[in-house]
């Protein structure tokens, strides 16, 4: 609830969630793959408080402003191995856009890794993954590295991916970033991976 019980209360007017709060419950959640279903109670107008309606537009804009720029558009993404060496599901179908394309290794690959390259260098501090969840939710363990001078560092890990994981990572400025498949039940098959600088990291 946006509130701090289900229904609404005068008393309450100054306890609805902040922005940031909402955004935990957001990366927390749909972050996760979940659904978010947040309670709005009508007050006894039967509408929705003022406060609660700004704080529901500042919540979206927020967002919007999160996720506006992937900087992966442009980048390129080369994979340390591609099901079949087939082009059809090369790493950079991670980074097409389109819905019916992923990333696939061969049978009995269960750990792998893609590097994308960005065009120029570039503060991230989140990345969003997605399996092709129509084959089913393979990945069980992962890693995100950074290319930074000293040479790779892990910023970010994680379990399972699903139809979507959202990864806050401690903020880095670089140009290259690689993702680590370190288990999965099945062959990863991965469906679009974006980065992204929120001001959302850890």
């Amino acid at each position: 609830s946006i509130r701090p019980g289900w229904f609404y209360h005068r008393a309450e007017d100054a306890l609805v969630k902040t922005v940031d709060q909402l955004l935990d419950i957001y990366y927390s959640s749909v972050g996760n793959g979940c659904n978010l279903l947040l309670n709005v109670p009508p007050d006894p107008r039967g509408r929705i408080h003022e406060i609660d309606a700004a704080r529901l537009r500042a919540f979206r804009s927020a967002l919007d402003t999160a996720f506006r720029t992937d900087l992966s558009a442009g980048a390129t993404a080369v994979a340390s191995q591609v099901r079949g060496n087939a082009d059809a599901y090369a790493a950079n179908r991670l980074l097409d856009g389109r819905p019916d394309t992923y990333w696939a290794t061969d049978d009995g690959v269960t750990a792998a890794d893609v590097v994308v390259t960005l065009p120029d260098p570039h503060p991230i501090d989140c990345i969003r993954v997605e399996e092709f969840i129509e084959l089913g939710q393979r990945v069980e363990r992962f890693a995100v590295d950074a290319m930074l001078d000293s040479g790779w560092v892990e910023i970010g890990a994680g379990t399972t991916i699903g139809p979507r994981r959202i990864l806050r990572l401690r903020q880095v400025t670089t140009g290259r970033v690689r993702l680590r498949i370190q288990a999965s039940r099945a062959c990863p098959v991965l469906r679009r991976l974006g980065l992204f600088c929120a001001g959302v990291g850890p």
